[in-house]
């Protein structure tokens, strides 16, 4: 991993015609979604960074959440014992959200980013119509107002089963969601709280309930409330839900921003944040009223972005890798794959380590270096290679074909065509020696005589296999994994 040393400050980013280049452009793409076809990357180099950026984020904000399935409110009698009919329900959410990693990139992330943050596991809510809303809300407040997301989080029905506030009553406080919620969800480990705080907001939060196994409704119910005075962060009062996300956001609003704008940074720039830029950011969080929407625009219009060493500094997340791989080639999802694409993809994100909707625990995916361990890495050769080879089907080959020709203008040359895919698929520019080495896989197959004479061409019949050869070569480099 490259030393990351970026001194430049959140004054917006206004480079000059030579400076605002498709590495850049690139580098926006990677970080809001799954990077950036040729066409998107034209575009942009049209606009100045401040218009691209506002012209993104509008399209993330107006992009309609996924619509509600017919299922969303089953109970788990209407499934009686079909199985089969359950998985298939739950299933079709995870496809739903590959897809729109393609089709609505910088929403699906966000929605991603906010599923690691406030994180959940279906194997303990078990319930399909749980999963949905939890689903649902994800997409609704990604670039919403942290304070109402955080409200509805606590008392949505996955959410309320998972940290046990569903068995948080008068008599018998549950303190799991208490401690998150200030633990992870806001302030931080350890920030601003004590264990005392911890059983008292427990008990403010006490009143809401489910039944579980039925999936039904949450609703709130006073005779579980406790209604007698607590003590929290050294305030008295006979406090309750409501409350306790005022005081948080109040009394906790400075820890609650670090906090927060940390984890923004880190999944918008390094893993290892720069302090001054994350101080400023926060100020940005309060003064806008908890609004996610100016923070995040803030960070990307800003000349810290864009600093040369910050780009291709992050590890991809398994779905990263996989759309990542597909995404500059231009493909529709829909209709650049053979069957069961989807489906691949999914199971390969799980192998990988990421599934949807079951992160390891409540702390969601430790992430970072994690994601290239020994097992994992092999894996990620194993399922991006497959892809390519097995699910892009003819259109989606063609696409790669024409993409070819654009980046090289036309050129017959194996070692222009080599680099120009190379500088279009990675984050970072291959030593020479890994494009001599990029140039024979793209040759592969074909003998040297023809490469001699200039007859050989990217419209030959064998053309698209050789480009997909050279994808499976940027597969197993570790520039690939990169961000």
């Amino acid at each position: 991993m490259q030393n990351i040393c970026a001194v430049s400050s959140l004054a917006p980013y206004a480079p000059t015609p030579e400076q605002w280049t498709a590495s850049k452009v690139k580098h926006l793409y990677r970080r809001i979604g799954y990077g950036a076809s040729y066409d998107q990357i034209m575009e942009g180099l049209s606009l100045s960074p401040t218009e691209l950026v506002e012209n993104l984020l509008n399209t993330a904000l107006s992009t309609p959440i996924p619509d509600t399935p017919f299922w969303s409110d089953y109970t788990s009698d209407e499934y009686e014992d079909n199985f089969e009919l359950y998985y298939e329900h739950q299933q079709s959410v995870k496809y739903d959200w590959v897809a729109r990693s393609f089709t609505n990139p910088f929403q699906a992330k966000m929605a991603l980013f906010w599923h690691d943050h406030f994180a959940t596991e279906k194997g303990v809510y078990g319930c399909n119509s749980s999963m949905w809303y939890y689903f649902k809300l994800l997409n609704e407040e990604a670039f919403g107002n942290f304070r109402s997301f955080v409200e509805k989080m606590g008392i949505n029905k996955a959410m309320l089963v998972y940290l046990d506030g569903n068995d948080n009553i008068a008599s018998q406080p549950n303190e799991n969601y208490a401690r998150e919620l200030m633990e992870l969800f806001t302030m931080g480990e350890g920030n601003g709280y004590t264990q005392t705080d911890i059983e008292e907001v427990a008990r403010a939060l006490t009143g809401y309930r489910m039944q579980q196994y039925n999936c039904t409704d949450v609703y709130y119910d006073e005779s579980y409330h406790d209604a007698d005075l607590k003590t929290i962060f050294g305030q008295t009062g006979n406090f309750n839900y409501d409350d306790v996300h005022e005081l948080i956001f109040t009394l906790r609003a400075d820890e609650t921003a670090q906090y927060i704008c940390t984890k923004l940074y880190q999944h918008f720039v390094y893993h290892e944040p720069n302090k001054e830029i994350v101080n400023e950011l926060a100020e940005t969080f309060k003064t806008n009223n908890w609004e996610i929407a100016p923070v995040i625009e803030q960070l990307l219009k800003s000349e810290h972005f864009y600093d040369d060493s910050l780009i291709g500094s992050r590890i991809k997340h398994p779905i990263e890798l996989i759309v990542n791989l597909l995404t500059p080639i231009g493909v529709d999802v829909y209709s650049d794959f053979q069957e069961g694409f989807l489906d691949y993809s999914t199971y390969s994100s799980e192998d990988m380590g990421m599934e949807l909707f079951d992160p390891p625990n409540v702390a969601g995916w430790p992430g970072h270096r994690i994601w290239l361990s020994e097992n994992a890495l092999t894996y990620r050769w194993t399922f991006c290679s497959t892809i390519i080879r097995y699910y892009l089907n003819g259109i989606g080959g063609e696409k790669l074909r024409q993409l070819a020709l654009l980046l090289s203008g036309g050129s017959n040359d194996p070692v222009q065509i080599a680099s120009d895919m190379a500088d279009h698929f990675l984050a970072i520019n291959l030593d020479p020696e890994l494009k001599e080495v990029a140039t024979l896989f793209l040759k592969a197959g074909i003998p040297e005589n023809y490469f001699d004479d200039g007859s050989w061409n990217l419209n030959w019949e064998e053309a698209t296999d050789q480009l997909i050869n050279l994808l499976a070569y940027f597969i197993q480099i570790p520039e690939m994994q990169l961000a």
